[in-house]
């Protein structure tokens, strides 16, 4: 026995009649067999030139308009939004949107523009012209009217916040007579009726899009975040001043990414900041979540409160039973050597208008002595213990 590998030979002539096999096999196709050569420099610079796409031009892109026209309207039982796309190459789109949320016409104006910025990014448009024919709504964006009302100052933040979507934005007012193809297209979307038209393509909204948007889950709420959102987004201050020197300085330990506010240290990472309904969430989830331990208010900061309010804390955790001072122990040698007298009252009167009542209890053998009183003196008092006490049981040694 030997330690090389076993090779399995062949001799020639067994090679020689495989290749005659192959040869065979493969006559009936026109193959032919050319030996390797060096690529030259010429064939490679070819090959790059034949197979490099031209990069797109972006000054062509920025003459490519796209107008999209909006419009909105209100009534008691039908809501609607309707949209035309005007593309660079002259085709027109249409599209509608029906409200199913009470709104008025400003709202379901401001709900036209806002999906028109929607449908312009997803369509990835970068150069934009929306025209509406809301005067308020139009004037609110260009900054020439203000947005008094709360609901539509959160529809211009939402506004402006999708508008830097895109590298060149613009909104024009346009008359009724301009508009009409869109009025066509909102009395569609709000009819209840489908519609039976296929070129329009419908959506139904549930909801506003100011509360479906991620963005104001910090804006609609009264919470600590909002004066340093508010300032972070729009440099909007309160009138007071102090009030405004306060927030410029702590806004500096805080940034906002990807629509959330965080607070930034030296060394730390970003910590995530929430309000309080959110900051409740995670001081359950810390305490009695799937991988809660119960842990006390010392290890759990903020959260004395929750702690004391836990069922299961209460339930099952080990109380402490010691008493807070140390116990001192009442010794009685003998029976009726030691009594304790107290006065129970006032209670309803009663018959003979007492309100009062005198217990007196032996420490040994817990024997109760008690009488009914009208009024508390000293001389009713004396007269309990002389005939309840002394009569029957003889003279006490201590009295508490």
């Amino acid at each position: 026995m030997t330690d090389q590998p076993i090779r399995k030979s062949i001799n020639k002539p067994e090679a020689a009649r495989r290749m005659v096999q192959w040869a065979i096999e493969l006559s009936q196709f026109d193959i032919e067999y050319h030996l390797r050569t060096a690529i030259k420099a010429q064939a490679l610079a070819d090959f790059i030139v034949e197979f490099t796409l031209p990069e797109d031009d972006d000054d062509s892109d920025e003459l490519e308009t796209w107008m999209i026209q909006t419009d909105g309207s209100s009534a008691q039982k039908e809501r609607g939004v309707g949209i035309i796309i005007n593309t660079p190459d002259g085709e027109k789109l249409r599209y509608g949107v029906q409200l199913k949320f009470p709104a008025t016409n400003n709202e379901a104006e401001y709900e036209g523009i806002l999906t028109g910025l929607r449908i312009g990014k997803a369509l990835g448009i970068k150069n934009l012209l929306i025209q509406s024919y809301s005067k308020l709504a139009i004037g609110q964006i260009r900054d020439e009217y203000e947005a008094k009302e709360e609901r539509m100052q959160k529809y211009l933040k939402l506004t402006k916040y999708l508008a830097r979507e895109f590298d060149k934005l613009d909104f024009a007012w346009i008359p009724r007579n301009q508009n009409m193809a869109t009025d066509e297209v909102v009395k569609m979307a709000s009819s209840e009726e489908e519609s039976t038209n296929g070129e329009l393509l419908m959506e139904i909204q549930k909801q506003p899009s100011i509360e479906e948007f991620p963005i104001f889950s910090i804006l609609s709420t009264n919470s600590w975040m909002a004066p340093i959102v508010s300032f972070l987004q729009d440099g909007h201050l309160p009138r007071d001043t102090l009030e405004a020197k306060k927030i410029k300085t702590r806004t500096t330990r805080f940034t906002i990414l990807n629509d959330t506010l965080y607070k930034r240290g030296f060394s730390l990472p970003y910590l995530k900041c929430v309000n309080e309904e959110e900051a409740k969430y995670v001081l359950r989830e810390v305490h009695e979540g799937i991988c809660g331990d119960h842990a006390g208010p010392k290890s759990l900061t903020d959260a004395t409160e929750l702690v004391r309010r836990c069922d299961k804390c209460q339930r099952f955790r080990n109380v402490q039973r010691l008493p807070v001072e140390k116990m001192t122990t009442i010794t009685s040698p003998w029976p009726f050597a030691q009594w304790g007298i107290d006065i129970v009252g006032p209670l309803p009167q009663g018959k003979g208008q007492v309100r009062f009542l005198l217990v007196a209890i032996d420490y040994f053998t817990k024997w109760v002595e008690a009488e009914a009183i009208g009024t508390i003196t000293e001389a009713r008092i004396h007269n309990f213990v002389w005939k309840n006490i002394i009569c029957r049981f003889e003279i006490p040694r201590t009295i508490i």
